[in-house]
């Protein structure tokens, strides 16, 4: 009997996926959670203070463990990636030398200060170290597993999506062969589609919107691509930034191309860089170039989609890798591109690839192939509040300056102050996982006051004012609320409302009119389902306004620690963990 303990391990996003020996999903979560480190940079994903603790808690207790990796053990750098120890000396005494600067592979140097060939293929190198070490300990045997990146990416996708067929398309900054990898799904099995859209080394859609970051006056390191989507409504086409753009990505047939010399390459990324607003300037002075990058991005995705169309494979399209995670052109895809049904998994960009690693490594030693029936992959896989925690909490609170209490009736309680127009923490059962927050780690407030939005971005979150919030809408009211309404269960794309609600929900309406929105159903989270309805009873508005329980520049937060901390030093007026309310 074995265990599957898939191990995201790139450079960025590491994860950690478990599945048993049915091959069920039993746990998955972003190590970036319990390290309290955005994104979880250069961090191997199996820590040694937790990954035992996981395995006793997750796995059967007579299983071995299969440690399945999420980048091939043949795949090696494009040449252009490496440099003489000569040149790496240099480059740490003087930057990055102006033939290279702003290159599309050399923004990593530039921004991390050290090679991607040193720090990408350690963290492959040390993954599963710590796993090994730790069942050792408990006398479990262990062997080791790798897979395409992109592959990967698929797996999750396709394995978890409620369609028997379809056709998947993997689109992000890099995989092991470029950009892009396209596969038909049929049968349980994933098949690469041949003559598929690609790119080469340069024609990246994820490199392209990065950059986009990087112009706007952001860091794409820290996962700052939201902030072009939130911004790109306030602005207007840049026919001259649109220009620069085309010069960096063309489309040859169905394949993405980049320039194809270095020279040329240089003088397009200074060309598009030479744009780049001032940290001094205002936010809104990127408007403009926000939504030209937007609208450039949604061109080229769109001709890579509508060529996997034409192809009359599926009406249904599975999208997967980070670019997956812009919502503001998920929402559209249906619509603009003919596709009958769309699915993003809660977790698109590289820390998913450690459920994609984890089930590909069950299939090929259980030899299971046909595809199993799941109608809705939970998202809630992730850790649990301790109790001992909340126990401490109660305890050592006594006489202090919270007022801190067990109640049954919890649930209309947070409906009540909602209503009354108090912003809340909301934190129940298992963490989500993926990077939204969707009804049980979220901040919730009501989502008609006009000043809501402000007052959260102000007091709650310490972000820009223009960045919208989500609008967590019962199933059942959402064809009565947005035009050509889709489930999206994870959060996962954008849609605009109706004119005749606008009016109602100024906190979660955005600049163009549109929310991304979360479908809550009760067979899916009963408990968030159950304050979203009370809260209709009370206002006769079948929503509220959810925002990951965070500060700008933090991962969501993890413990009943990190909820406090949180509580303690923003403006939220009250913190629901489980059945335990509490109120400053």
């Amino acid at each position: 009997m074995h265990n599957y303990i898939g191990l995201a391990c790139s450079l960025h996003d590491p994860a950690v996926a478990i599945v048993n020996s049915r091959g069920e999903l039993v746990f998955a979560e972003a190590t970036e959670r319990s390290l309290q480190s955005k994104r979880g940079w250069n961090a191997v994903p199996d820590q040694l203070n937790s990954i035992g603790k996981l395995m006793d808690e997750y796995c059967e207790p007579d299983a071995d463990m299969v440690v399945a990796l999420t980048w091939s053990d043949n795949h090696v750098p494009p040449p252009e990636v490496h440099l003489t120890r000569e040149a790496l000396v240099a480059f740490k005494k003087d930057g990055l030398p102006p033939a290279i600067d702003r290159h599309p592979v050399w923004g990593w140097e530039a921004k991390l200060g050290y090679l991607v060939t040193d720090s990408e293929y350690l963290s492959r190198r040390l993954a599963g170290n710590q796993t090994w070490l730790r069942a050792m300990e408990r006398n479990r045997r262990v062997r080791f597993t790798a897979f395409d990146h992109h592959l990967t990416h698929a797996a999750f996708g396709c394995f978890t999506s409620p369609f028997e067929a379809a056709v998947c398309a993997v689109i992000d900054g890099m995989g092991e062969a470029g950009s892009i990898s396209c596969y038909t799904y049929d049968g349980g099995q994933l098949t690469p589609l041949r003559d598929a859209p690609a790119t080469d080394l340069y024609g990246s859609l994820g490199t392209l919107y990065s950059l986009v970051t990087d112009v706007c006056g952001w860091d794409w390191l820290l996962g700052e691509e939201w902030k072009v989507m939130g911004l790109a409504p306030y602005g207007k086409f840049d026919e001259a930034f649109y220009e620069s753009l085309k010069k960096l990505i063309t489309i040859d047939g169905n394949k993405l191309r980049g320039p194809t010399s270095l020279a040329h390459r240089n003088a397009v990324f200074h060309e598009i860089t030479s744009r780049m607003r001032d940290v001094k300037q205002p936010t809104l002075a990127a408007a403009n170039l926000a939504f030209t990058g937007q609208q450039f991005f949604e061109e080229l995705t769109t001709s890579i989609l509508m060529d996997l169309k034409s192809r009359d494979i599926s009406p249904n399209l599975v999208l997967v890798g980070g670019t997956a995670l812009n919502s503001t052109f998920a929402g559209k895809i249906c619509d603009r591109i003919g596709f009958s049904r769309l699915y993003i998994p809660s977790a698109p960009a590289d820390d998913g690839n450690a459920v994609g690693a984890a089930l590909l490594a069950h299939r090929a030693l259980a030899g299971e192939s046909k595809p199993r029936s799941i109608a809705h992959q939970t998202p809630y896989l992730g850790s649990k509040i301790s109790s001992d925690a909340l126990e401490r909490l109660i305890a050592f609170n006594r006489g202090g300056s919270l007022n801190i209490g067990r109640h049954d009736d919890y649930v209309d309680r947070a409906a009540k102050m909602l209503a009354d127009g108090k912003i809340i923490g909301w934190v129940q059962g298992r963490a989500e996982f993926g990077p939204r927050a969707l009804g049980n780690r979220s901040i919730l407030a009501d989502p008609r006051p006009i000043d809501m939005k402000d007052r959260i971005n102000a007091k709650v979150k310490f972000r820009e004012e223009f960045r919208p919030f989500a609008p967590s809408i019962l199933h059942e009211f959402g064809d009565e609320y947005f035009e050509s309404y889709q489930e999206s269960p994870y959060m996962e794309r954008t849609l605009r409302f109706k004119p005749t609600v606008r009016e109602k929900l100024p906190a979660v309406v955005h600049k163009n009119q549109s929310g991304r929105l979360q479908t809550v159903k009760e067979a899916w989270n009963p408990n968030f389902y159950r304050l979203i309805k009370a809260f209709h009873r009370l206002t006769g508005i079948p929503l509220l306004l959810n925002t990951s329980f965070n500060i700008m520049g933090k991962p969501i937060m993890h413990s009943v620690e990190d909820a406090i901390a949180l509580f303690m030093t923003t403006g939220l007026d009250a913190l629901f963990i489980e059945d335990v309310v509490v109120v400053k």
